[in-house]
């Protein structure tokens, strides 16, 4: 089982890159936050997915990037691409969604229906509280998370992820859905 690469970036596209180790291109998918640039160097932790007819490799730039992704698999109905969408969204927002019981904010990823989004709340939020997973190491938004304020953007033609981002980098975010999208236009 292959659990860490560190080579060059060969190529990459928005999901997938090939990791050039020691003359070998590994094929890794990535989550779409992951940055890199091509000829970078890079160490990933990696899960390694076999299948009678799949061999695939799934790179993380942290190891609690990684531990979130298979307890996410542990989960009945999510395998790894599901898990990888679920990635894509900003750990943070995950994180908030699940232990704060946000169904409506998990469903808003592409795949995850609300019977899913029920499922990894259910199991997942005691495994965050007990194993003190903490994906991003600061949290994304103050309990309440303003979802709203995300809907009301996003009708502005703003991408999630970019709401996230800008939403992520406040200090202090204030709690008035009409103060968070003012500061939100102001910084975007």
């Amino acid at each position: 089982m292959i659990r860490l690469l560190q080579g060059t970036v060969y190529s990459r596209d928005e999901r997938t890159i090939i990791l050039l180790t020691n003359g070998v291109g590994y094929y890794v998918a990535i989550p779409s936050a992951l940055h890199v640039e091509e000829n970078a160097e890079l160490t990933l932790f990696i899960h390694t997915h076999v299948r009678e007819d799949t061999f695939a490799l799934y790179g993380f730039r942290t190891k609690n990037e990684l531990n979130f992704f298979e307890i996410l698999l542990t989960i009945n109905g999510i395998g790894p691409k599901m898990a990888m969408e679920i990635l894509n969204e900003p750990p943070e927002l995950i994180q908030n969604a699940i232990l704060q019981e946000n169904i409506s904010a998990l469903t808003k990823i592409p795949g995850v229906g609300k019977k899913i989004a029920e499922r990894i709340v259910l199991e997942l939020k005691s495994k965050l509280n007990a194993t003190g997973i903490n994906l991003s190491g600061k949290a994304y938004l103050q309990k309440g998370t303003n979802e709203d304020a995300i809907t009301a953007l996003e009708g502005l033609g703003y991408k999630r992820n970019h709401i996230q981002k800008v939403f992520g980098e406040l200090a202090d975010p204030p709690e008035k859905t009409e103060d968070l999208i003012r500061l939100f236009l102001q910084m975007a």
